[in-house]
């Protein structure tokens, strides 16, 4: 079972009667519920036991360039004929109700909303989905579990504390409709690999569906591609740290006001330097990447690009919305974030036609090649309410149909919505209309989803440039070692605790603090909760090896 951040407990009496206020339910770092978990519900002897689902890739469409078991599959064009991979309509005539964060603006409401009110008839069943932005969804959602309440289906972030209580006492296990070859029912769920669906197996049981990121979520340097060719640099290749900085001193232009960074890179020297993806396991053994010493020497590099002027000084104040609109503005040239931001990137472009993004592949500090850090494998799991007025069947086929691939006519509707209002066909590309982008903007991807497919419309150049480096990078991926096993301690208290280290990390950065000061941090870290964590990662590490 995943890893996961932190809440206060109340008692299990008070959560299972509904009895919660919205402070004691949150998603991230403050109360939340007692874990079944302590009863012994939610042990690795029993997750491990769990047989998941079987994965089989769906053959109907076939990429331009060919997925591997790390690198995703890519596509130069939209196929010219999608397959219609579903004849019946998964819905069963009852309202669907699902809650959910979205990326970007509210969309008009399902009676001013052409699309919303196609996906109804495509579905068979009105669906309505209670949202909020990404910012303010930790809250909603925390309301809406301590209402006792909850829609039939849920957006569950990973990071949810005590996540086994709220699944345990809430939602379905869906085990025997899943499990092994009961899965292949349901096509596009067992297109997803059996992967991602570690992360869904709580209290000895399948209780969700997942919506899969990894190396999607991979993040390394964005960089624009037109502002660099302006400097008569293209295909930078830094080999090593000196070399790296020399590149964002070369681009800084802060009297035109345009800096190389949109926030300090620590994270990027962390990789360059080896530093664990989270938590390393070995000989059984777990050691945080808070705890190796090379974290000195990361802090050190970082701290010297911010005194060397190469980071937007307004980086320690700015949000992520901020930061995205200098990189689009040219504020920026670098930007440290994931594929999927690339082709957001794309997607909110206003710098016309001549906008361009590549990624930095990431070199050893001193020389040789870095070690790039897996992204996280889900963006989120649905669970499925057992107040739900439907059937498992129902709602697991609603999961089916917005899990249909790229090159799917399902997918092409699901994504782009209604050809002539929606988007335009450049040769067999849908282009977003700007009435696209505000209608389809409803949430559906995290209801469910396929792996990302490698590809923007009419530029097959962004897809060519991703599979590339991902080529690149994949040999050398480090990933989290706790991925797949639970800590309490962990779902309790990681997320306050490792908000105190990041205060300490931007503060030593900004030359406020010495280096030598990360040392007590990460004491502190280990005392108030770290050790534990350990403890706890590598008993549920040895039941797994046992098995």
């Amino acid at each position: 079972m995943p890893s996961m951040p932190p809440m206060q407990r109340i008692s299990r009496r008070t959560f299972l009667g509904g009895g919660l206020t919205a402070a004691a339910v949150t998603v991230t770092g403050a109360p939340l519920l007692t874990a079944c978990g302590s009863s012994g519900a939610d042990t690795s002897a029993a997750n491990l036991a769990v047989t998941l689902p079987t994965y089989k890739r769906y053959a109907g469409v076939a990429p331009d360039l060919p997925a591997t078991d790390r690198v995703l599959a890519g596509f130069l064009r939209y196929p010219a004929h999608p397959v219609r991979a579903i004849s019946e309509k998964p819905g069963d005539g009852k309202p669907i109700s699902f809650l959910t964060n979205i990326p970007g603006a509210i969309p008009p409401a399902a009676g001013r909303n052409p699309f919303w009110q196609a996906v109804n008839e495509r579905l068979g069943s009105p669906l309505t989905i209670s949202m909020a932005s990404n910012d303010d969804y930790p809250k909603k959602f925390a309301t809406q579990v301590a209402g006792g309440d909850l829609p039939d289906l849920v957006n569950i972030p990973p990071t949810t504390v005590e996540l086994p209580a709220l699944l345990k006492a809430k939602c379905h296990d869906l085990t025997r409709y899943l499990s092994g070859d009961a899965v292949a029912k349901y096509p596009f769920l067992a297109n997803i690999p059996t992967e991602y669906w570690k992360g869904c197996v709580f209290n000895g049981g399948i209780y969700g569906v997942p919506v899969p990121r990894g190396m999607s979520r991979t993040s390394l340097p964005l960089y624009r591609v037109d502002l660099l060719a302006a400097k008569g640099i293209k295909r930078p290749a830094p080999a090593s740290f000196a070399e790296f900085l020399d590149l964002c001193k070369e681009v800084n232009d802060p009297k035109r006001h345009r800096w190389a960074w949109t926030k300090p890179p620590t994270d990027y020297v962390r990789q360059m330097l080896g530093i664990a993806n989270n938590w390393a396991q070995h000989g059984g053994k777990f050691t945080s990447k808070y705890e190796q010493e090379a974290n000195l020497e990361a802090l050190e590099a970082t701290r010297r690009m911010v005194a060397a002027g190469v980071v937007n000084p307004d980086a320690f104040s700015a949000d992520a919305s901020a930061r995205k609109q200098w990189f689009n503005g040219g504020v920026a040239v670098f930007d440290l974030d994931s594929f999927v931001a690339w082709n957001q990137y794309y997607a909110t472009n206003t710098a016309g036609d001549a906008f361009a993004v590549d990624m930095l592949d990431v070199p050893g500090y001193s020389g040789g090649q870095g070690k790039p850090w897996m992204g996280a494998a889900l963006n989120n799991i649905t669970a499925f309410a057992k107040s739900a007025k439907h059937s498992v069947e129902t709602m697991l086929a609603v999961a089916n149909w917005m899990a249909a691939p790229f090159g799917t006519e399902e997918y092409l509707f699901r994504k782009y919505g209604l050809a002539g209002r929606h988007y335009t066909l450049e040769g067999t590309d849908p282009v977003p209309t700007k009435t696209g982008v505000v209608e389809t903007g409803i949430g559906l991807q995290y209801v469910c989803d396929a792996d990302m497919a490698l590809y923007w419309a009419g530029k097959p150049d962004v897809a060519k440039r991703q599979h590339a480096i991902q080529q690149t990078i994949a040999p050398r991926l480090l990933f989290d070692d706790s991925y797949g096993l639970y800590s309490e301690t962990m779902s309790r208290k990681y997320a306050q605790l490792s908000a105190v280290l990041l205060d300490v990390e931007n503060q030593i950065v900004q030359g406020r603090r010495p280096v030598s000061s990360w040392k007590d941090a990460v004491k502190s870290f280990l005392s108030q909760g770290g050790e534990q964590m350990r403890t706890e990662l590598a008993k549920a590490h040895a039941d797994a090896a046992r098995r």
